[in-house]
């Protein structure tokens, strides 16, 4: 039974009018009475799963009495290299190449700080489609750890494309140096509509306090949350105050306290 529904369903695959890039599920059971009930794709007999070697979404499906095929969003990465390295001390280059190039547009690069967490792009602009690939990444901070994927972008007709994993495994580095507790300068500063304070925090300080004050030295803003673990962070100040309002315009002084530790940085509010 279980040939003969690989045999029907490599005939079908091939009867699919689909791109190359599909993915695809297949699950089989002796009877149809041991099919579930309700549609899902769970079963009590074999499964196995057929997937093509770039992966892809597709949508469709195709049933009979004994198996059940549909697409579906897991597929095998692209297989290539790809890996990192600290090529100074607050400098990681990353390095790939892969098998296929294909029409591809170019490469994302996504980090996080945390294997499991959630990774945020690196680049800006998509990187050129060049084999093979090199790109640095100048906003790492010392002593953290980073987590890397990349993706290959393919056109599918839409402004950014399609990506593509490349490889199972994530390319990591551990940054050196000591990570300070540090305020940044806002930017922009002065600023009209919101400004980004960038603050690093150290792993043996206490809860910080990040707070806007007036020239008078009342607190207009505070920055509530839970403590923030060690590493580099940024708020968003809007102008507001912590009732929602917006300030007037003029001087304003942003505190970074940590312990025994105060920094502070001038502020520009313009109308």
């Amino acid at each position: 039974m279980r040939t003969s529904c690989v045999v029907l369903a490599l005939v079908l695959l091939a009867a699919f009018v689909a791109p190359a890039s599909a993915a695809f599920e297949l699950r089989t059971w002796a009877t149809p009475a041991a099919a579930p009930a309700d549609g899902s794709p769970l079963c009590a007999s074999t499964s196995f799963t057929l997937r093509s070697r770039l992966g892809g979404p597709f949508a469709g499906s195709a049933e009979s009495t004994s198996f059940s095929l549909w697409g579906c969003s897991a597929y095998t990465p692209v297989e290539g290299i790809f890996f990192a390295s600290v090529t100074d001390p607050l400098v990681v280059t990353l390095r790939w190449s892969i098998d296929y190039l294909g029409e591809a547009v170019g490469f994302n690069i996504y980090r996080s700080t945390s294997a499991d967490g959630v990774f945020d792009r690196v680049n800006e602009e998509i990187l050129d489609p060049d084999l093979p690939g090199v790109y640095e990444d100048r906003t790492v901070w010392p002593e953290t750890g980073f987590w890397y994927e990349l993706y290959v972008v393919r056109q599918d007709g839409s402004p950014d494309g399609f990506e593509e994993k490349v490889g199972f495994e994530l390319a990591s580095v551990t940054t050196g140096g000591r990570l300070v507790t540090h305020l940044f300068p806002p930017s922009p500063n002065p600023f009209r509509g919101e400004t980004v304070i960038m603050h690093d925090i150290a792993a043996d300080v206490g809860p910080p306090r990040l707070m806007i004050y007036d020239v008078s030295g009342r607190v207009v803003k505070t920055f509530a949350g839970t403590p923030e673990k060690s590493g580099r962070h940024e708020v968003t100040w809007d102008g507001t105050n912590d009732s929602g309002q917006r300030v007037v315009s003029g001087v304003y002084f942003c505190s970074l306290e940590t312990g025994e530790k105060r920094e502070t940085r001038r502020i520009v509010l313009l109308k």
